[in-house]
């Protein structure tokens, strides 16, 4: 293994021999990565995909899951999406975006490839404890062609429009006029906002444990508790979020 990257030990087992490239001029053309060595990294942060191709309007993403559960119940509203199982196993819970009615489950495991429907909230748990290797298919998302072009300075205040985060040591108390209040617990979401943050908020609708939701529309951003919601600039929620990952 010397000649490739450390594997996180999760994937200690997993023998890989990746390809070899051999272009010899027009080299902004060509592109070939091992997605078992890029996505079995040792230092490949879970749940921040990280975008390996685009194909006219689909993105190819390579995304490593925990060995618990995807951070939030995320809800495509681009269109479907789907999951291939490069290593590993995992299993996908589905219910009514912003409701109670649960829909069922996937058992995914090496080799499987997962519709993930639009319109339906996912979340998605290790299957034996372990990281997984998978990739994402999805339509683009036009403001991802952005990211990283205008800098962020983060705002360290804890509060966005009416919304305010306490931080406690094992969870993070969420807080909006009229005395309403939830309590989500900090290790997620701290991992949600990694995530939020990487993608600039342009992640679809996310719902955080205890009720508190994120839900991009481009340039604004719904935030949403029970009984309370705001809709407010993008960039000004990131920017708290910014400051709140680093607190975290």
């Amino acid at each position: 293994m010397s000649d490739v990257t450390e594997l996180h030990p999760d994937f200690a087992g997993l023998t890989v021999r990746r390809g070899e490239s051999h272009i010899t001029a027009r080299h902004e053309l060509f592109d070939v990565v091992n997605v078992l060595e890029f996505g079995g990294a040792a230092d490949r942060p879970t749940h921040v995909p990280a975008e390996l191709g685009v194909v006219g309007p689909v993105s190819i993403w390579e995304s490593t899951g925990a060995a618990d559960c995807l951070p939030f119940w995320n809800t495509n509203v681009d269109g479907d999406q789907y999951l291939y199982i490069a290593h590993g196993s995992v299993r996908v819970e589905f219910k009514e975006t912003e409701g109670d009615e649960r829909y069922g489950h996937y058992i995914g495991r090496t080799g499987d490839l997962l519709r993930l429907p639009k319109d339906v909230a996912h979340r998605t748990y290790s299957g034996d404890g372990k990281r997984r290797i998978s990739l994402e298919l999805m339509p683009r998302n036009p403001f991802w062609d952005g990211l990283g072009a205008d800098p962020v300075t983060s705002d360290t205040s804890r509060r966005a429009g009416g919304f305010a985060f306490e931080i406690h040591d094992t969870e993070v108390e969420i807080t909006w006029p009229g005395g309403g209040s939830l309590r989500t617990p900090r290790d997620l979401f701290t991992r949600g906002l990694h995530a939020l943050c990487a993608y600039e908020l342009h992640l679809g609708h996310n719902e955080f444990d205890g009720g508190f939701i994120v839900h991009d529309l481009g340039e604004r951003v719904r935030l949403k508790a029970p009984g309370h919601e705001e809709t407010l600039d993008g960039r000004d929620v990131l920017a708290v979020f910014h400051g709140l990952r680093d607190a975290l």
